[in-house]
């Protein structure tokens, strides 16, 4: 039996983790292995400053007073018996598209276990583009739809890509290989002052910018498809640095 290593960023009672276990068990080995409590926008942060505790709260199930990453580290190397197949990280309950990729704690697990050579499955529900207020989400079907994309990508799949899958409700029920689009936030800045006096700052979520054309995951999920996109994860840029070298012949500082 396949052995499957769910996290999240959400936290462990999430309803959309504890759906998409209900679904995994049925054809799987499913750890799994979260934050125990809310861990959003926090890419691939790890905890250096603090020793961190697992709670195991049921038969392979963990919570970890940590980020994602971390729980994604501790599992492979401390919890599980072995190493599984495919991270699956998710469901998050909103959107994680274009630029979400960069601060996202759901996309930073799936980044964990991809470092370790594991291929690793991103997966997010989307109720409403920009919507970030409490809202319904369809957890139940969407948990349905990525055991069957899993299905598929444990055939295909290689170790050196990470798949980001965006569901959104309703959609037509199609799948969409995907690039990403552009989704700019200017987040909003509050400034209050504190009972004492003090000044403090809370940072908001603004009104993203979407763009996107035909092919793009921000097209897909404006036109009701399933979204799949692969990312690589590969920091050169040959032209960039092609580009560079050639400015900088000849230079000496």
């Amino acid at each position: 039996m396949k052995k499957i290593l769910l996290t999240n960023d959400d936290g462990f009672y999430s309803k959309g983790i504890l759906a998409l276990k209900g679904e995994l068990e049925k054809a799987y080995r499913v750890w799994v292995v979260a934050p125990d409590s809310e861990k959003s926008a926090i890419s691939m942060a790890l905890t250096l400053n603090r020793p961190l505790r697992v709670n195991r709260i049921e038969e392979n199930v963990f919570a970890v007073n940590g980020t994602t990453a971390d729980c994604v580290n501790i599992a492979l190397q401390k919890l599980l018996p072995s190493s599984p197949d495919f991270v699956v990280s998710g469901m998050n309950l909103g959107e994680n598209l274009s630029e979400d990729i960069f601060f996202s704690g759901t996309v930073g697990g799936a980044f964990s276990g991809h470092l370790y050579g594991i291929p690793a499955l991103a997966v997010s529900l989307i109720a409403g583009l920009g919507c970030y207020q409490e809202q319904e989400f369809e957890c139940a079907a969407g948990a349905r739809i990525t055991a069957k994309v899993l299905e598929k990508l444990l055939s295909i799949s290689h170790d050196n890509v990470i798949y980001n899958l965006n569901i959104p409700f309703p959609n037509r029920g199609e799948i969409a290989v995907t690039s990403l689009g552009n989704k700019r936030y200017t987040p909003d800045i509050l400034e209050r002052v504190d009972p004492r006096g003090r000044t403090y700052y809370w940072i908001g979520t603004g009104t993203p910018d979407y763009t996107g054309s035909e092919g793009s995951d921000v097209w897909a999920a404006q036109n009701g498809l399933i979204s799949l996109s692969v990312i690589k994860y590969d920091l050169n840029s040959r032209a960039e640095m092609d580009r560079l070298a050639k400015a900088l012949h000849g230079f000496r500082p």
